[in-house]
Order: structure tokens, then sequence, then C-alpha cells
């Protein structure tokens, strides 16, 4: 090979080897963030699958300069600390792999279940009907109150104060009004063989509506069990 040939081939190899090294790395593979977001969805979805409740996850959303390498093995997860108070909180989520990671991510979890509310507006001292409440899906996390989830269950109660309509309903908003009074007389209604048959009684306890209370009966002296029905009045089964 003549000497200007072998000049020719060192300049290019050269000139390769120039650009080569000129020539920018090429980019290591980066986790998303939708990967990320969405195993720390589904372990604060795993950690409610035992409520009865309908259940809803909102990730927030992680700092769009956050680049972390792409994990070569499954993300894991984990409860942070503090865990979900409230249904808010942070899950932890890591890389195990060659390029470990870890870093948590917040979460918020709405337990959506059908509780009652009052339909329209209720002045104080107001015995309940149907008709002034309804069930409404609502996040039983932002609730500190026991709460009702049947509409039967608070049918008859008062109210202790005025009620603006959709006003979540709790134990401490309603009572539940003295039908019967211990000591006072009732009228027992039985049916028997048949038979509808009233007779004077005493109430040997207090009673709401539904409650089931002993009574005894004026004419036998017997002692029996009913149900209150209404006011004085003392509903049983023979």
């Amino acid at each position: 090979m003549s000497s200007c040939r072998r000049k020719t081939v060192s300049i290019a190899g050269g000139l390769l080897w120039l650009l080569a090294a000129a020539a920018p790395a090429a980019p290591s593979a980066t986790q998303t963030h939708a990967s990320i977001r969405d195993a720390a969805r589904q372990h604060a979805l795993a950690d409610v699958a035992t409520t009865s409740a309908r259940a809803e996850v909102t990730v927030g959303r992680l700092d769009s300069r956050l680049k972390l390498n792409a994990c070569d093995r499954p993300l894991e997860t984990y409860d942070s600390p503090n865990g979900l108070r409230g249904g808010r909180g942070v899950v932890g989520v890591r890389c195990t792999g060659s390029t470990p990671w870890k870093l948590y991510v917040p979460v918020r979890i709405a337990l959506l279940e059908d509780i009652v509310v009052s339909r329209r507006p209720v002045v104080r001292g107001h015995a309940l009907t149907a008709a002034d409440v309804a069930l409404d899906e609502v996040d039983t996390n932002s609730l500190h109150k026991a709460y009702f989830t049947r509409i039967e269950d608070v049918v008859g109660l008062r109210t202790k104060r005025a009620l603006a309509a959709g006003t979540t309903l709790h134990a401490g908003l309603l009572r539940r009004e003295k039908l019967v009074k211990r000591g006072a007389h009732v009228e027992i209604v039985a049916n028997s063989g048949g038979l509808h048959v009233r007779m004077r009684g005493k109430a040997m306890a207090d009673g709401g509506h539904g409650d089931r209370i002993r009574v005894k009966n004026l004419n036998s002296g017997r002692v029996v069990t009913g149900t209150v029905s209404g006011r004085g009045v003392i509903r049983v089964l023979e």
C-alpha cells in the first residue's frame, strides 16, 4: 500500500474515532411516572379491599424533573411510617434492581358509601318521615361520627336542631321519641287465635317506636314482651 493510501486510511480512522468520542452517549431508559403512580394506586386499593364501600384512589403527580433509572425488576410498594390517615398519606415505591431507588407517592382514598342525609330543610323537634330523607353517596373518610345507612333506621326520630338540606344524619343530631314511659298505663294489642284482643297494661321500661320492652297485663298479672308500635301502644304476638 502506498504511503498516500496509508495516510488516507489513518486520517479516516482518526475522524471516526473523533466522531464517536464527540457523539453524546445514548440516554439510559427511565422509569415512567405512570408506572410509579399505578403501583402506588394498586397498593392503596389493596389496603381497603376488605371494606364494603366503593373505593376511589387519587394519586398525586410527581415532579416532572424527577428522572429515575428504569427498574429491571418489578416495582415494590410498602406502607409509609404514618400509614394512610383519614384517607390521606403516602405510599412507598422502590426498585430493588441493579440501580435501586425509592420514593414516597402521595395518595388520597375516598370510601364512598350510600348514607342517609336530609332531603330538605328540617326544623328542630321534627319527627322524620321517609319523605324527609334520602340516600346519598358520601366519602365516609370525612365523617367523624356514626352515620346511618338505612332510611328505616331514622324514620320516627326527632331532630335535636334545625337541619339544612343535604345534612349527613348521625346520632348526635337525632333523638328517639319516648312513646311509652316506664310505669305508665298502656294498651296491649295482641292477636290470639285469629282474634284481635286489646288489654290494659303497665310498661316496665321506657320505649320508642320499634323498641321491644316488657309489659305487665293488668288483668292477668302476666308479664310479656312486646314491641312499641305507637304512643302508649304495645303489640305482642301470642
